[in-house]
């Protein structure tokens, strides 16, 4: 079972994360059920932290999960901060105790109510357009600190439409000159870089590729205080997945990033969360048609909208009796009123009945923080384990 860990374990009466039976929990709170470990979001910052050089800095990428008990965790655990990429989210960090200095605002094609707010929030921020740099000299001091995002024009991600090099993020390399004479009134003292989500061990090489050119650019700007490599960092979706390790990643740190003198900032978020999350749905119909044995939930994409939008996968385990023999294929879907609202199309599972739970895995990362209330199905509860 390649998703088990420390802390999601199998047990003989069924799924437990941190010691607590998931199949209870869920009876108790209701489902469907984010379900959080905070032992294991500490576990996966250590493990980012002790692969980044000795001068680093962590920043949180709240967009992968903004539940406010994951961000208490975040925020205890200490020396990490938060990158945030709306005002919404910078208002949310601020509430959840982080100071403006902790918090880098990143976000692309700036209205001025966006400039506006990060303005008068005192937060720090990273612009990637003519336009934004231009509009912002009008709201700030000469001088004001402020770092700049640059498309690297390398491709990597966990499927195509996940990989964000030449795409809307990010100055042009071929006009890095003409960047800095447009900044010419700020202080920069930061690069910022970010090739895609979920990078997979065979985009090694676009890594290196892309923290090569980032160090080339640190080299011509006198006043850098910080190199940021975006985020990126992927988690397991199937058990063959491959995510680029962190050994592979924090090598490319050390040997690109680290002998330029300055901080090496990176921005995960999937690689904190993503495997710290599980959710649990009740099947509330299991009935054979046309060949296929359906198994209806009380969860649709409404609240992970990723495998129907983003093609992402999930593994789907009976939380009462993960280890029984296989019974049957079946055919996972939710309760929204559409076609597509389908978790997974041929699932090995132990016999399932109505009324049993189910655990949809991993789901500590974009999954709840991008639900709706599509059908007027968003309502779902969360809970956070910390023993």
């Amino acid at each position: 079972m390649w998703w088990t860990t420390e802390s999601l374990t199998v047990t003989p009466v069924g799924l437990r994360l941190d010691g607590v039976e998931l199949v209870q929990l869920a009876r108790e709170q209701g489902t469907p059920c984010f379900v959080y470990s905070a032992r294991r979001i500490r576990h996966n910052l250590d493990a980012i932290r002790e692969a980044m050089p000795a001068r680093s800095l962590i920043q949180y990428a709240m967009k992968a999960n903004r539940s406010h008990r994951v961000l208490d965790v975040i925020r205890e655990y200490g020396g990490v901060g938060i990158d945030a990429c709306s005002p919404g989210e910078v208002a949310l960090a601020l509430e959840a105790g982080f100071r403006p200095a902790e918090i880098s605002f990143n976000a692309s094609m700036l209205s001025d109510r966006d400039l506006d707010a990060v303005v008068a929030s005192g937060v720090p921020v990273i612009l990637d357009t003519f336009s934004a740099l231009r509009r912002y000299r009008a709201r700030v001091p000469r001088g004001t600190p402020i770092g700049l995002r640059f498309d690297p024009d390398v491709r990597a991600g966990y499927t195509s439409h996940l990989a964000y090099g030449r795409a809307k993020f990010g100055f042009d390399l071929g006009d890095f000159a003409d960047v800095l004479q447009a900044a010419s009134d700020f202080e920069v003292v930061g690069l910022h870089i970010h090739l895609g989500w979920g990078l997979r061990e065979e985009a090694a090489g676009a890594v290196d590729l892309a923290f090569a050119r980032l160090a080339s650019l640190a080299r011509r700007v006198p006043s850098l205080v910080w190199v940021n490599v975006g985020g990126g960092l992927g988690a397991r979706y199937r058990g063959a997945d491959r995510p680029l390790s962190l050994s592979r990643w924090g090598r490319a740190l050390h040997e690109h990033l680290a002998p330029l003198g300055v901080a090496v900032v990176c921005e995960p978020g999937t690689a904190v969360v993503s495997d710290a999350g599980v959710l649990l749905v009740q099947v509330n119909t299991v009935e054979r048609r046309r060949g296929v044995t359906w198994v209806g939930v009380d969860a649709g994409h409404a609240v992970d909208p990723c495998p129907v939008f983003y093609g992402i996968p999930i593994e789907v385990v009976h939380a009462s009796c993960p280890a029984d023999p296989v019974a049957g294929r079946y055919r996972v879907v939710g309760h929204i009123n559409e076609a597509s609202d389908v978790w997974a199309t041929d699932v090995e599972l132990p016999e399932v009945g109505e009324g049993d739970i189910l655990a949809f895995l991993p789901a500590g990362a974009y999954a709840a923080s991008m639900a709706s209330n599509h059908c007027l199905r968003g309502n779902y509860a969360e809970v956070l384990i910390d023993p």
